[in-house]
């Protein structure tokens, strides 16, 4: 990939290595970080290195009259943002719409009056949802200028948003569909709540985990968003309890489980420490259950004290994490009586130093 905000902005921080080398160097970092433990040839799993970011957030540079993208400085540069002429890593769709819809907003005194943040959402469908965030008061003068927005833009659901208060304009949601070894999966993804933001790493994770997850039983998954990885994994598993502290992407996963027509999923609106004190305390809600399994994708900080000793109770144990250092952490308990029987990096975030993990580990007992 070659960009003309390389060099510019911070995100892309590994943008003079060539993409394979960077591959190959976070596979060198993975396997050096976990050399201690017994871990099979790790899977690299990676797909295109431009346009896959599905979600992305733009702050808001005022010149004079004109509008620009802006993004954070890099890093040896300081705090603070510049503007950027373009930004290669955003799905297509948003890249195609970027430029034209700053100038159409630059058009109108009313839209770019204290903008200070565009955000973006987008579906395999070309759809896209624009939330413009404010720094200051809106009125309903605004609809207007939305309505004229929309007219230029007929793909795009428009959001108002500035503190403490939200305009839906269109709907606050999109369908995507994703193809997971030849079957169609629907889901529903509410704006400005969690969503995996690459889609074609997100569909090989999905389908990695199915691949390598061959245990029976039912299923305990912790963190379960939208229902991301539930809807599929309910077809491997008897019965699928799962959890989530957002109620707004618990409401997602029941409508995602619904238009899936998967009826043997159970979504709790609760927190990965909260569901652990109902098997403690021998919850009637769980007696149902053949608990054997459990599938976590916690957020960067991993696990605390409390889930990672109930996550430890299961026989069987799915990993993703999105930060190695806590998983390596959660792998000094969970790995001493379980076998790694596969163990994956996929690349999320090309031209960056983040690295996913997945990780299977299964009872020696």
């Amino acid at each position: 990939m070659t960009c003309s905000s390389f060099g510019k902005c911070g995100s892309c921080v590994l943008w003079e290595i060539p993409y394979l080398k960077q591959l190959e160097m976070k596979k060198e970092k993975i396997k050096e970080m976990f050399k201690d433990f017994n871990i099979p040839e790790i899977e690299v799993i990676n797909d295109k290195d431009e346009h896959f970011r599905a979600r992305a957030e733009f702050r808001i540079w005022h010149e004079g009259s004109e509008l620009f993208y802006a993004m954070r400085k890099r890093k040896e540069e300081g705090r603070g943002v510049i503007p950027i002429d373009e930004c290669k890593i955003v799905d297509k769709a948003i890249y195609d719409v970027m430029p034209n819809l700053l100038k159409e907003i630059e058009k109108s005194e009313n839209l770019k009056n204290r903008l200070y943040e565009i955000d973006f959402l987008s579906n395999s469908l070309g759809a896209l949802i624009v939330t413009l965030i404010y720094h200051r008061k809106v009125d309903e003068s605004i609809a207007e200028d939305i309505k004229k927005l929309k007219e230029k833009f007929k793909k795009i659901d428009f959001i108002v948003r500035k503190k403490g208060r939200k305009y839906v304009f269109d709907k606050n949601y999109l369908i995507d569909k994703l193809d997971i070894n030849g079957n169609i999966y629907k889901y529903k993804i509410i704006e400005n709540t969690f969503s995996q933001p690459n889609r074609n790493i997100n569909k090989k994770m999905i389908e990695w985990v199915l691949k390598n997850a061959d245990l029976k039983g039912d299923l305990v998954e912790l963190y379960c968003g939208n229902g991301n990885f539930t809807i599929p994994l309910s077809e491997k598993f008897n019965k699928v309890i799962a959890t989530e502290i957002n109620k707004e992407s618990i409401e997602a996963a029941t409508f995602n489980a619904e238009i899936n027509n998967r009826k043997n999923i159970t979504f709790l609106a609760m927190s990965a420490a909260e569901f652990s004190s109902l098997k403690e305390e021998k919850s009637p809600l769980l007696a149902k259950y053949d608990l054997k399994n459990v599938f976590i994708d916690p957020p960067r900080a991993g696990l605390d004290d409390k889930s990672r000793k109930f996550v430890n109770s299961f026989e069987n144990i799915i990993y993703i994490s999105c930060n190695p250092e806590t998983l390596k952490r959660d792998l000094e308990t969970l790995a001493k009586k379980r076998k790694i029987k596969a163990f994956a990096f996929f690349d999320q975030f090309p031209y960056t130093n983040h690295m996913e993990c997945g990780v299977i580990l299964e009872s020696e007992l």
